[in-house]
């Protein structure tokens, strides 16, 4: 009977506010740079794929030249300029539970925390839909921005309330070619 009591009484998580951030959308962000060999080089080695689409011209002849993996877009589109400072110590020192990282991105590039709005602390990645239209170019310039889709409140079965949040991030180049859609989702528990 308690646990039953409790379910009923668990406060909502989804107000006004949080309802308020589906659909807001960050800026378009364009890269820093453009896709170069460099770049193409430290990614493939780091996921590892060694296709030789990705450094040799007769390979890649198929794809009108020199081609970069589907998902470097999301690693390289949002790097971070030189001159920009390292916000991570800050972002630590502002909020531990901070767990978005944001040392490595602009600060401002992110949508806004659904922490600012909803009493959660936790958060959990819950996984990635994505969709491949074109592979990046050598020499693309890559732009990109991220919008919040939806976000529904859900019961556990200790009958607290959490929020699973979807956001989406497109990425595309020069000539407005769609190359790549994610879609987020992530669950937000207090």
């Amino acid at each position: 009977m308690a646990g039953s009591e409790q379910t009923k009484t668990a406060p909502s998580l989804m107000t006004d506010k949080v309802r308020g951030l589906i659909g807001t959308k960050t800026a378009v962000m364009e890269m820093y740079g453009t896709v170069d060999a460099e770049t193409i080089r430290r990614y493939v080695h780091g996921i590892p794929d060694q296709d030789p689409i990705y450094w040799d011209e007769e390979a890649s002849k198929r794809f009108g030249g020199i081609v970069a993996p589907p998902m470097s877009p999301s690693y390289i589109g949002g790097r971070k300029p030189p001159w920009e400072q390292d916000l991570m110590p800050q972002i630590m020192d502002e909020d531990p539970f901070d767990d978005g990282g944001g040392g490595m991105k602009r600060k401002e590039e992110v949508l806004p925390d659904i922490r600012s709005v909803a009493p959660t602390r936790s958060h959990l990645h819950a996984g990635d839909e994505i969709e491949f239209f074109a592979l990046p170019m050598l020499g693309d310039k890559i732009f990109y921005q991220s919008e919040w889709i939806d976000v529904v409140e859900k019961r556990g079965r200790d009958g607290r309330a959490f929020l699973l949040v979807t956001s989406e991030t497109s990425y595309w180049n020069q000539d407005d070619q769609m190359l790549l859609k994610i879609r987020g989702l992530g669950i937000e528990r207090p």
